[in-house]
This record gives C-alpha cells, sequence and structure tokens, in this order.
C-alpha cells in the first residue's frame, strides 16, 4: 500500500473549518430557540405585525382646517 496517504493537511484544515461553522450555526440556532421561548425579541429584522405606531398618540387637529374665511372673498 505504499503510496498511498490520509488526507492531505489543506483537506483536514478545510473539514475542520466545515465542523466548526456547523456547530456555530447550532449554537446560534439554539440560542434564538431559547429566545423566543423567554419572549425576547430577536436582534434580526423580523417584523412585528402587532405593533401600532400611533398607539397613545391624541387625535391630530388641524387650526387651518377650524378657521373660517370672511365671506366674500374666494380662497386662492
Amino acid at each position: 500500500m505504499a503510496g498511498r496517504s490520509g488526507p492531505t493537511f489543506q483537506k483536514r484544515q478545510k473539514e475542520k473549518a466545515r465542523q466548526e461553522k456547523q456547530r456555530e450555526k447550532v449554537e446560534r440556532r439554539v440560542v434564538r430557540k431559547q429566545d423566543k421561548a423567554a419572549g425576547i425579541p430577536s436582534a434580526n429584522n423580523e417584523i412585528d405585525y402587532n405593533f401600532n405606531p400611533y398607539e397613545g398618540l391624541d387625535e391630530y387637529v388641524d387650526p387651518l382646517l377650524d378657521e373660517v374665511e370672511p365671506e366674500g372673498q374666494q380662497p386662492n
């Protein structure tokens, strides 16, 4: 079996990098799942469909619409 060598150093490094990346992805998934269970909002750009930007604001009344123009004048 002369001439048969094991995987090269580069292949080992590439495989280790792949495994490390997979491990990090699994860790991120676990953290996201735990945060979701705890009710913590995620850091990514998920849309909150229950958000109301107008909640708590008073109704706006335009003062110009309430003014009455003197009779006999045409609006410009």
